[in-house]
């Protein structure tokens, strides 16, 4: 084959072993494509069996052959082979893939926003993915910055994270029929099995969040554990799996130690929503480096940080960790929280007293939620999340002992409830026996303190629907333990502060909930517990 030095260049029938591997369009340019003279990697040739696309198109059920669906039975093979070989039940197609069932797609937009052979730089430029930039990324700063994606980095990036990113952005546009229209593109790598390497972990991740937050818990679980799965299968948990996969990019290097820790992050929250989840990652020993400053990766300027979980937990005194990393040792507190409320020993209060003083230091060497800026209406969001994941912590662990009596506010379909607070048998009374107390046990002092700092965080003066969607289910934390906190100091004067609590957690669900339905459907439940509680 020669290259073609007059005319534009038409679609290859033909790609190069390196892009086949790791699954990426390939522009076939001899001798070398784009890709691999990018990553100064070998380049070799095979025959592509899918013919040119000049050909007549075949049946199929393949994502990038049919883009316009995504068939049943494809996506039934996908649950029911052993692809990535999570260790659960199987799900039925419905259950993982319900927004997805039926809708009808917009031309015009799928025309928009086409893939293209080969990611460019131009991208970067795309209004979706800005969107994704400007107010997801910095709640779950996992793929590459967006000054890396605008740059011959963005070679390396698969078109199926891309069409998951646009996915992302297309939430914060106001006209929904965009995102109905980009919905099916992003979900249509799941019907391809060899689909096996980090981006596909950084796929599965950024939909396991976006299904939480659309109620849709069955599939959020599933895409989780098939990426917990499918991470620790490939080795992404081990140091030498960033370098290795990186093909000589500093940011893309750090991008796979950053996919690791987000995946812990999560593992932890969801684990803590609903408290018969497990955390895998917990336990997993990992050998990954700490993510570096949050500024150095924005700006695509990586120098790694060197530190490890361990140093972060034995050296805190003797070095300085990037914001990011406390927030993961924020989730490994709640960890801790969670393994012992599971513990059946008898005497734990010993435990109990050695996490509420880890729990409180960490809170306290913390850095500034607003860093060394002047401007106080923007905030660090990774010190946002580790303050809100400790608060988190603190109610987790004083609510089991604490004297408060909590009702079980809980819809009739679990799936979307945001907690798995319940009253023990010896209290499922209704709430009329309930007798209101002047005076609180220590427990209970610490929970509402707990949420009253936990809810503060929504008074901050930056955008609420720019903070990760899992801020919803802190907020709704905060509403069951101050309305339940109604029914004991009822007639105090500590009634109407807590009133007011609860009206600026409902307030603030209602402001994520222009974004994400898991917000709406919380507040719902929420607004209905508290009438049920104070009347009206």
């Amino acid at each position: 084959m020669q290259e073609n030095n007059g005319s534009p260049q038409k679609p290859s029938s033909v790609a190069c072993l390196p892009c086949r591997r790791r699954h990426l369009k390939c522009d076939a340019r001899m001798p070398v494509c784009t890709r691999c003279q990018t990553a100064n990697t070998e380049c070799h040739y095979v025959r592509s069996r899918r013919g040119r696309r000049d050909q007549p198109r075949r049946a199929s059920s393949r994502p990038d052959e049919e883009a316009s669906s995504v068939p049943t039975d494809a996506f039934s093979d996908w649950l029911n082979a052993n692809a990535f070989s999570p260790d659960l039940g199987l799900l039925t197609t419905q259950d993982l893939f319900q927004p997805c069932q039926s809708f009808p797609l917009s031309t015009e937009a799928l025309d928009t926003f086409s893939e293209t052979p080969l990611t460019t730089p131009t991208i970067a430029r795309e209004s979706m993915i800005q969107l994704y930039y400007q107010n997801f990324h910095p709640s779950h700063p996992v793929t590459i910055p967006q000054k890396a994606l605008n740059s011959p980095t963005a070679h390396f990036i698969p078109a199926y994270l891309i069409s998951v990113m646009r996915y992302i952005g297309a939430h914060y546009y106001p006209d929904p029929s965009l995102k109905q229209a980009l919905q099916q593109p992003a979900y249509s790598f799941l019907t391809d099995p060899t689909l096996r390497d980090g981006f596909t972990v950084q796929a599965l991740l950024l939909l396991a969040i976006v299904d939480h937050s659309q109620c849709h818990e069955q599939s959020a679980h599933r895409l989780l554990q098939t990426a917990v799965s499918l991470a620790l299968e490939i080795g992404l948990h081990h140091a030498c799996f960033a370098m290795e996969n990186s093909y000589g990019q500093p940011v893309l290097e750090e991008s796979w130690r950053r996919t690791y820790w987000e995946l812990y992050i999560v593992d932890g929250w969801l684990a803590a929503i609903h408290e018969q989840s497990p955390f895998r990652l917990y336990d997993q020993r990992a050998s990954v480096l700490l993510p570096c400053a949050e500024r150095m990766y924005s700006l695509d300027n990586v120098i790694p940080s060197g530190q490890t979980l361990d140093d972060l937990q034995n050296h805190w005194l003797a070095q300085s960790f990037s914001t990011f990393a406390y927030r993961i040792d924020a989730v490994r507190n709640l960890g801790a929280v969670l393994e012992l409320n599971r513990s059946l020993e008898g005497n734990i209060e010993a435990r109990v007293e050695t996490i509420d003083a880890h729990l409180s230091s960490s809170l306290m060497t913390l850095p500034a939620l607003h860093g060394d800026r002047y401007d106080s209406s923007c905030h660090d969001e990774m010190v946002f999340q580790a303050q809100m994941t400790l608060y988190l912590a603190l109610i987790y662990l004083h609510h089991p002992r604490s004297s408060m009596c909590f009702a079980s506010f809980h819809t009739h379909d679990p799936s979307t409830s945001c907690t798995r607070l319940k009253l023990p048998a010896s209290q499922s009374q209704s709430q009329s026996t309930i007798t209101p107390s002047p005076a609180l046990d220590l427990h209970s002092h610490k929970l509402l303190r707990a949420a009253d700092l936990l809810s503060s965080l929504a008074t901050l003066p930056s955008t609420i629907q720019h903070r990760s969607p899992f801020f919803t289910c802190a907020l709704a934390m905060c509403t069951i333990v101050h309305t339940a906190a109604l029914l004991v100091v009822s007639g105090s004067r500590r009634e109407e502060s807590l009133k007011a609590r609860v009206q600026l957690s409902i307030g603030a669900l209602k402001v994520i909930g222009r974004v994400w339905p898991l917000a709406r459907t919380v507040r719902g439940e929420m607004v209905g517990m508290y009438k049920e509680v104070v009347g009206g």
